[in-house]
């Protein structure tokens, strides 16, 4: 058996720990790429959903409401009332202008990009891609907010009445006790 030099040993014992070292180092999760969280925003609807979720609550709506609310027009004549309302639809058109639509689409990315950054490595964005693209992932995405809505109009109530129910289980508690702390001397 031949013998092996002191050198020679710890050559090959740094070999051998690189050899274990190296798949480990590259199987390490991989931070997604910008362009393919771009392209997983793109296929999962990310800024859709969002415009959805903005327009369906009718912000701008309710606010320009509420200023008109304000102005009477009850006492106009036909023709100034015609004119209060192609103001109305002037501004409101202004409101949801394409450049504020599309500065709003952007700052949506860039915050699903850093969220997504925080969660997912770069294979399981690009498994979501190849998922999310495929049709059966489209189908689910275009179902995903009708099916969520469904489920938040069922589940509130019920966590409305388990919140209800531990608010009037816990503060007399709270109330008794405050109570006698105030007794306290």
């Amino acid at each position: 058996m031949k013998a092996f030099s002191r050198n020679t040993v710890f050559s090959m014992s740094l070999s051998a720990v690189g050899l274990i070292l190296i798949p480990m180092l590259s199987t390490q999760a991989a931070v997604p790429t910008d362009s393919s969280l771009v392209r997983l925003a793109e296929v999962t609807k990310v800024v859709e959903r969002a415009n959805d979720i903005s327009n369906s609550s009718g912000m701008a709506e309710q606010v320009t409401q509420s200023i008109l609310s304000s102005i009477s027009s009850d006492n106009i004549s036909q023709e100034k009332r015609q004119r209060f309302d192609e103001i109305v639809s002037k501004y409101s058109k202004e409101m949801t202008n394409s450049s504020q639509i599309g500065d709003m689409n952007k700052q949506i990315i860039n915050v699903y990009m850093q969220t997504a950054k925080q969660h997912f490595d770069q294979r399981e964005v690009d498994a979501q891609i190849a998922f999310y693209s495929s049709e059966i992932g489209q189908s689910i995405i275009d179902k995903q907010p009708a099916m969520l809505n469904d489920y938040m109009e069922k589940v509130m109530p019920i966590a409305m009445e388990s919140t209800m129910k531990k608010v009037k289980s816990t503060v007399p508690k709270m109330v008794a006790e405050i109570k006698a702390l105030q007794l306290e001397k």
